[in-house]
């Protein structure tokens, strides 16, 4: 987010829930990324074998040269455009090709982030429409034979975040895998919709389409392996993991996929992603987004026929359109992009049969709870009914009655029974239904993030436990993750290391399996995932999901 908003807030649109964003704090240092294949030393010839030379490093590829930074083990290239600017009349158009330049082009810095609000719940600067690159790290030893891809789709609810806040460089190295994080389109010029506009809300999901075209097509320049392809993605971005899996023109782009923490099933009731959200999910009809996009042109002054709107607003100025993003964080379906709700199209076996490996943190909703008390609205032991009742209604008794406050301890007893009720009913039990509809039709692996002392992504008050939250586990993948500064322990660097020796052998083979990590049965297993205690068991009784998915 940017603002780095924990992935998965969609409220972040919300001001109040502007403070589960973490200010960025500077750019990311990127660790260069080059390897085997067509590197050129400036100023000199291809090596043979493809070696890595220290200094700068230019590779060819499609549309022309480009120059990356060298770094201690990678090579790294930032700000290489997938697609052209999507701006004036482009505005909510298709992502169209990038233009070739001539020369080499530098690729040693990050681009700006696509617009979006800021930790202090206003538009963040220095960002711009302008921002279809990715960023592509490779490790700096030689290769064999070439590496596998893993493509990253950053979190932020489909309305905030970016590809370069993630730094990959030990996932890169440890694994031998090459990385791509993509910028794409949120918010409201990614997911803006109106009557007669072809791509009406899914926007963001055509980009990275796109993207995994360009790197289908030009990722052997790097030496990458087109046609070993993992597209992974945490909250926000592993919904869109997810739906892209449903949607015709992802097929033949994506080898094996990751979601962490997201998924087609998503969904919450009020208060479920913050206090006072209203039930939600990140998909919405077609014609309920063409309303929207309709009642919010309105609101920018532009009016008449859905042509003039458009051109209307084509002519506005950045600043005053994203004014309107709050409006636009969820994606359309029932469209070329996605024909059906991806939900749906999951139960009825509609996507490739590819391995697929899905979980999440054993706490998600402390984050939201530590939030909120942030915010002066903590969860208590006197408001946790009437919190529960605004959510479910006439079930909230026997809600209360699966997660009483008596069950835990300390002045933050509701919160923490809150929170694990949230993390059941909106990611626990909406994942393993997710990973047990893939297992109907392809190799599906499932896993849970439990590392108890986990440093948050999100701030935290003081004293309030953090379990494993939403987004701690990114802290484990790459060495900069967006969120604020954090210090692993010995033993859970161990266990980061764990994670990407499982997630990169997953990239490689389509098996989370290897030597030097314990065994990883395929679901309806599960593999806990905490420090010195990586195990398997069987999980599907331990989240109350009878309750939730009846």
């Amino acid at each position: 987010m940017h603002t780095r908003l924990d992935p998965m807030i969609r409220s972040l649109l919300s001001a109040a829930l502007s403070l589960l964003i973490v200010l960025p704090g500077g750019t990311v240092q990127a660790a260069g990324a080059v390897q085997t294949g067509g590197v050129v030393p400036t100023g000199g010839t291809v090596q043979a074998g493809g070696a890595a030379h220290p200094g700068p490093a230019v590779v060819r590829i499609a549309d022309g040269l480009l120059r990356g930074a060298t770094g201690a083990s990678t090579v790294t290239f930032q700000g290489i455009p997938y697609a052209a600017p999507p701006v004036g009349a482009a505005r909510w158009t298709a992502p169209r090709p990038p233009a070739p330049w001539s020369g080499v082009r530098d690729a040693t810095k990050p681009t700006p982030y696509c617009p979006q609000t800021g930790g202090d719940g206003q538009p963040l600067s220095g960002t711009s429409e302008d921002c279809l690159y990715l960023h592509i790290t490779v490790p700096k030893a030689v290769a064999s034979k070439p590496r596998p891809v893993m493509v990253w789709s950053h979190g932020g609810g489909f309305s905030s975040g970016s590809g370069s806040q993630h730094v990959p460089t030990s996932l890169a190295t440890e694994g031998d895998v090459i990385v791509v994080t993509v910028d794409f389109r949120i918010g409201v010029f990614g997911n803006f919709g109106l009557s007669g506009l072809p791509g009406s809300g899914t926007f963001g999901l055509q980009d990275q389409q796109a993207a995994l075209r360009w790197v289908r097509k030009n990722i052997g320049a790097f030496g990458g392996d087109a046609r070993n392809v993992t597209l992974f993605g945490e909250s926000g971005g592993g919904v869109g993991t997810c739906g892209l899996l449903t949607s015709p023109g992802t097929r033949g782009l994506v080898d094996r996929a990751i979601m962490q923490s997201g998924s087609c099933l998503l969904n919450w009731p009020r208060n479920g992603l913050g206090m006072g959200i209203p039930a939600g999910s990140f998909w919405q009809p077609a014609a309920q987004v063409r309303r929207t996009g309709r009642a919010a042109a309105a609101r920018l002054g532009c009016r008449g026929t859905s042509a003039a709107v458009l051109h209307c607003l084509r002519t506005l100025d950045t600043a005053k359109v994203f004014t309107e993003s709050n409006a636009f964080g969820s994606v359309a379906y029932g469209n070329p992009t996605l024909p059906l709700e991806p939900g749906k199209a999951l139960q009825l076996g509609l996507f490739p049969r590819i391995p697929v490996l899905s979980g999440h943190t054993k706490d998600e909703a402390r984050a939201i709870a530590a939030v909120a008390e942030l915010l002066g609205d903590p969860v208590t032991a006197r408001n946790y009914p009437t919190r529960l009742k605004e959510a479910f209604g006439p079930r909230a008794r026997a809600v209360q009655a699966a997660y009483p406050v008596s069950a835990y301890r300390g002045k933050r007893a509701a919160a923490l029974a809150w929170s694990a009720m949230d993390t059941d009913r909106v990611w626990a039990c909406t994942q393993q239904a997710t990973t047990a509809a893939f297992a109907r039709h392809t190799t599906a692996y499932a896993y849970e993030f439990a590392d108890p002392a986990a440093p948050g992504y999100l701030p935290f008050p003081a004293g309030f436990p953090t379990g494993s939250s939403h987004g701690s586990e990114l802290n484990y993948l790459f060495n900069a993750a967006g969120g604020p500064p954090y210090w692993l322990t010995p033993a859970q660097e161990r266990l980061a290391g764990q994670l990407r020796r499982y997630w990169t052998n997953f990239a490689r083979t389509g098996n989370p399996n290897g030597p030097g990590t314990p065994n990883w049965p395929q679901w309806p297993s599960t593999q806990v995932l905490a420090p010195g205690a990586t195990h398997p068991l069987d999980d599907r009784g331990n989240h109350h999901c009878d309750l939730w998915n009846r």
